[in-house]
């Protein structure tokens, strides 16, 4: 496929397409046998609006000889009682394992509408308005080469025993390089709306088919009108009956709130996941399907809500080794999560502000940690603005197996928990330094702090582990920088350019003045969220232990479980 690298970065990673036997002509799954006439129905309208035509097999070979394949549909009904059809390009006909494109497909997710309504907060203040509306049939909207026609062909059920067939001339659900497509035919409308608008202050973001635009300013109306207008006047279908917006709508699952310029998940779909967690802690049992779930939609939500995601970690590990069919015991560890999560939730941080320039101080502290086979050592300076160790405040921290039985193996000393003990360096700094943001109000403060331990430079942007006790640590930290106000990033250094904070674990404070010396004691650190899950830690692992040997289960339904889902708000 081409390349518009004005557009697109580079695409380097694709997903695995599944082999099959090459067929040419497939035959429709049950699914799709099951929905009746409405495929027929379904490619009648459609044949009308030109998207396809009906004619023979014998024709079709005639017309498109060895770039003919017939692909397999299935059908998913809706809520409606209407049917979504899915074209197979890939089992069989093999069409998606032909196809590989070149520029990588970005979509905005929460996170994005929170920099949007951020800059909005920041460049344009007083009320702002959204509009969210939806593209009927988005990813059939682009029109294929003719050339390509014959490999997009497909059967109705009543043409299953005869010679008549339907071909696609447009974009298919189910093809590989629709979603492709159909990014580039909106983003040229997107662009064009940007050209024609100026300096106008107006927003467009669109994820697969749903369009949300945010305006403000004096001429917001008249930005608003203008973007609608000019996607009609391209020939944009757009569904009218989902129209909505006002001062805050949700879009894409999220949602997003113009008085406040804060995005999140609505109130409804947080009461929901609130009423879970607290049925599942209060109750002790948990229906595993419904877990499930319920824990997809609380994953979701962390792509807005980054406090939730370390806590996440130990939910995960333990869905995926349970039964899926059962109702089991819930690990104390996973009562402890869920009622610390339905606190939040309660608290309402459902919701989070927007901020366009937080305060980014740099790299504020190095830290460092020295495990022995009796004691563990933590240290750190300040390093901020360059610093000089003789004027910069440090800390010097020995932790015994008494204080932090969890570091230490009988067989091992605590050499095996370095990645543990450099993560509890950095929470001992924050606290030991007392750095918070400085100013009042939803301001967050970032800063940097310096690690010679790789690990702990990637888990500060993943923020999720399932290894103990890093993840418990993860949660203690991210409960440390929420409370106040930090966004934390660990850059990794080598261990020769964390010389300082190295001898400070090695009890060598020359470099240092002692009247700098900042004394905490273990008794001193803030950690009860910590030493709570701690005392639940052993029961956890064990029980995970039995799990993951117990004999795997049948695989279940996943279509299934899609119509038994419960309606999330």
């Amino acid at each position: 496929m081409p390349r518009v690298p004005a557009v697109f970065r580079r695409k380097t990673r694709w997903r695995k397409v599944n082999e099959s036997n090459f067929n040419a002509e497939m035959d429709n799954y049950s699914s799709a046998t099951l929905a009746g006439d409405a495929l027929r129905k379904n490619f009648t309208e459609e044949g009308k609006l030109g998207m396809m035509y009906e004619t023979t097999l014998t024709l079709a070979k005639k017309q498109f000889k060895d770039r003919l394949r017939i692909a397999a549909l299935g059908a998913i009904e809706k809520s409606d009682d209407s049917f979504r059809i899915l074209f197979d390009g890939t089992h069989g006909v093999k069409l998606n394992n032909d196809i590989r494109p070149r520029d990588q497909l970005d979509f905005p997710m929460g996170s994005d509408a929170g920099t949007q309504l951020a800059h909005s907060k920041e460049d344009m203040p007083g009320a702002h308005f959204t509009i969210a509306a939806d593209v009927s049939k988005a990813h059939r909207r682009f029109k294929h080469a003719q050339r390509d026609w014959g490999l997009l062909i497909c059967r109705d059920n009543s043409a299953a025993n005869s010679d008549r067939v339907w071909v696609n001339r447009v974009g298919t659900f189910g093809v590989g390089s629709a979603a492709y497509w159909w990014g580039r035919l909106a983003g040229l409308i997107g662009r064009l709306n940007g050209r024609l608008l100026g300096g106008s202050y107006c927003w467009q973001s669109i994820f697969a088919d749903d369009l949300v635009i945010l305006a403000g300013g004096k001429d917001k109306w008249i930005s608003i009108l203008v973007t609608i207008a000019v996607w009609l006047m391209v020939g944009t279908p757009l569904a009218w009956h989902k129209f909505r917006g006002g001062l805050a709508t949700d879009w894409v699952g999220y949602y997003l709130d113009m008085q406040t310029f804060a995005v999140g998940i609505s109130l409804a779909r947080a009461q929901w996941l609130t009423r879970w967690a607290g049925q599942v802690h209060q109750d002790g049992m948990a229906d595993m399907r419904r877990f499930a779930e319920a824990l997809g939609r609380m994953g979701f939500a962390t792509h807005v809500l980054l406090w939730a995601k370390p806590f996440l970690a130990p939910l995960y590990a333990w869905s995926a080794a349970a039964p899926s069919e059962a109702t089991i015991r819930v690990p104390k560890m996973i009562r402890l999560t869920l009622l610390f999560l339905e606190e939040q939730l309660k608290d309402g941080r459902h919701m989070l502000p927007c901020r366009k320039l937080w305060k980014d101080h740099g790299e504020w502290f190095r830290t460092d940690a020295k495990c022995d086979p009796d004691k563990v050592v933590l240290g750190g300076w300040i390093c901020k603005d360059k610093t000089p160790t003789g004027k910069a405040s440090w800390f010097s921290l020995t932790l015994t197996p008494c204080q932090v039985p969890w570091l230490f193996k009988a067989d091992k000393g605590s050499s095996w928990a370095s990645t543990s003990a450099e993560l509890l360096a950095t929470i001992v700094a924050v606290q030991a330094f007392d750095i918070s943001c400085e100013t009042g109000g939803t301001a967050v403060t970032r800063i940097s702090a310096g690690t010679d331990n790789q690990a702990n430079d990637k888990l500060s942007r993943k923020m999720s582990s399932t290894k103990m006790p890093l993840g418990l640590l993860l949660m203690q930290l991210a409960t440390t920088l929420s409370a106040r106000r930090l966004q934390l990033h660990l850059d990794w250094r080598p261990r020769e350019e964390n010389q300082e904070a190295d001898d400070l674990t090695n009890n060598r404070y020359d470099a240092f003045d002692e009247t700098k010396r900042v004394n905490i004691s273990w008794n001193q650190v803030e950690k009860g969220l910590l030493e709570k899950l701690l005392l639940c830690q052993s029961e956890y692992e064990q029980e995970l232990g039995n799990l993951k040997k117990r004999t795997a289960p049948a695989t279940h339904r996943k279509g299934r479980d899609k119509r038994c889902k419960t309606e999330w708000a």
